[in-house]
This record gives structure tokens, C-alpha cells and sequence, in this order.
């Protein structure tokens, strides 16, 4: 069943303004401005839902799984030392409801510790996925992500589309660098064998 709006929804909702750095709305919040957390929630909710739905596959379960992030995010802020970006801090959250769903639902479709055994070639990440980038190209990679498996399509989105580097997505995640670096060159396949589905046509320029 779809959940209410929340008050921290409705505290995004009713704000409207140019975004300062994320420390600025963290102190406010902790000295009990409410408002603050709801300018928070506005500027990243649209990266914690893509990252909820790209595991999910399920728009509302990635909505649910978001606020429920945000809230746990808001109960544990205190616990924020700023040793990482916010961002880093958050998308971890975000990462741990999403799975901690995954396996609840028995719909995750890889084992993290199967990572742990395969072996990984030097590729060049950040030339690889370069479509991810062009605005003519959006939904088709979109329809590839969301095709191929929850966790590989998570990395993709956190190294491409949210700019984590290596040892961020490492903290997110709970890998090691050579693990994550396995699961971007397994996504890199795996989204290229689903864009050859989707437009049944040879894609290999584009990635």
C-alpha cells in the first residue's frame, strides 16, 4: 500500500530557492530548524529516488524506499562527522533500505560475494559510459539500467550519474575498491547487452 505524504515530503515540497553547500541545512536542522531538513530533502531527492529505483524496478517501492531514507537520514544526522561528502553519507542510506528490500522481497539477482571471485582487466571507466551523458540518449540508457541487475545498475548510477568516485561508492556499498570496480565493468556488459535488446541492433559505438 502506497504510504502518506510525510511531513519531511512536505517540508521539500513547500520550498523553493538556489541551494547552499549541505552543511548550512545539517547545523540549521540540528539547531531544530525543520524548514532546513525540508531544503535538504528538495535538493537530493531526485538523486536518492534514482538510486532507489534503479535497484527497485518499482517506482512506488523506490518512492517508499526514499522516504524512509530521508527519515532515517534526518534520526541519525547527529552521527554525520563529515569525514565524507553528505552525499557519500546519504546514498549509503539510501543503498542499505533499497537492498535491505531486495532481500526481503528475495528479488535480488546477485550475490555480493560472488564478486569476490571473479577476476577484473584494467578498463577505462571514465571514457566507457559516455552516452550516459548525452541528453539524446537519456532514455534509452535509462530503459537499459532499469533492465539489467539491481546492484550493477546501483554502481552505474552512482559512478556516472552522481559522480561517486571509486572509494566513495566503496563506503556506499560496503566493498572493496577491485569489488566495485568488478561491478562496473559487469554493468558496462550487462547495460550494452540489454541497450542490444532493447533496439535489436548493434550498440558497441555507443559504449
Amino acid at each position: 500500500m502506497k504510504k502518506s505524504v510525510t511531513f519531511f515530503k512536505i517540508l521539500a515540497s513547500n520550498v523553493k530557492m538556489r541551494f547552499q553547500e549541505d552543511h548550512h541545512y545539517i547545523k540549521k536542522t540540528l539547531q531544530g530548524n525543520m524548514n532546513a531538513y525540508g531544503q535538504l530533502i528538495q535538493k537530493h531527492e531526485k538523486y536518492v529516488f534514482t538510486l532507489a529505483l534503479r535497484m527497485l524496478k518499482n517506482r512506488e517501492e523506490a518512492e517508499e524506499a526514499a522516504q524512509d531514507a530521508f527519515m532515517k537520514a534526518f534520526h541519525s544526522l547527529r552521527t554525520f562527522e563529515g569525514n565524507s561528502k553528505f552525499t557519500t553519507w546519504l546514498y549509503k542510506i539510501v543503498y542499505n533500505e533499497a537492498l535491505g528490500r531486495l532481500r526481503k522481497s528475495k528479488n535480488i539477482s546477485i550475490q555480493l560475494d560472488e564478486v569476490a571471485e571473479l577476476a577484473c582487466n584494467s578498463v577505462d571507466y571514465l571514457d566507457g559510459l559516455r552516452a550516459l551523458q548525452l541528453t539524446e540518449r537519456k532514455e534509452l540508457i535509462k530503459s537499459g539500467l532499469e533492465a539489467i541487475k539491481p546492484v550493477e545498475s546501483a554502481v552505474l548510477t552512482l559512478f556516472y550519474l552522481e559522480e561517486q568516485s571509486i572509494k566513495e561508492i566503496e563506503e556506499i556499498m560496503g566493498l572493496k575498491s577491485s569489488h566495485v570496480k568488478i561491478l562496473l565493468h559487469r554493468g558496462r556488459k550487462s547495460l550494452l547487452e540489454s541497450l542490444q535488446k532493447i533496439t535489436n541492433s548493434d550498440l558497441i559505438h555507443l559504449l
